[in-house]
């Protein structure tokens, strides 16, 4: 009894599941923004001069003329920061390498530090500053 019980449940969640693949159509996700998210968690002490330096990578974009992220400074939990950027052609972003608007920040950030080693010197100097950071893709349903 058990096996033809078994077998019986095999058999209808087969047909079950040839069923609903015939329905299957490819379909997009409609009504939706896509966003690279990262939370950051400085080294004790260290928020200040990150300001800073997020004060000098800001006018470098409204230099260049990009959209930087939006900021949120936590007041509680592991994190300090978290940094929320609009990815304008949703997950085929991470398909460059270099986009063309990074390209434009970078430049303006190497004009306005007056050097590509400065520009390095920052953004290792920014760097050493994290103690741990989080990166996360997600989408918002638009109404």
């Amino acid at each position: 009894m058990k096996k033809l019980l078994l077998a019986s449940a095999i058999v209808l969640f087969c047909v079950t599941f040839t069923m609903a693949q015939d329905d299957l159509k490819p379909a997009k996700y409609e009504n939706v923004t896509w966003h690279n998210i990262v939370k950051v968690d400085f080294k004790p002490g260290q928020v200040a001069r990150a300001k800073e330096i997020i004060k000098i990578y800001e006018t470098a974009g409204a230099e260049a003329g990009t959209t930087g992220p939006e900021k949120f400074w936590f007041e509680t939990g592991k994190y300090d920061l978290m940094l929320i950027w609009k990815m304008e052609n949703g997950p085929s972003a991470m398909e460059w390498q270099r986009s063309e608007n990074n390209i434009k920040w970078r430049n303006a950030l190497i004009q306005q530090l007056g050097s590509e080693e400065k520009m390095q010197e920052l953004q290792k100097e920014y760097s050493s500053l994290i103690s741990s950071s989080t990166n996360d893709i997600c989408r918002k349903e638009i109404k």
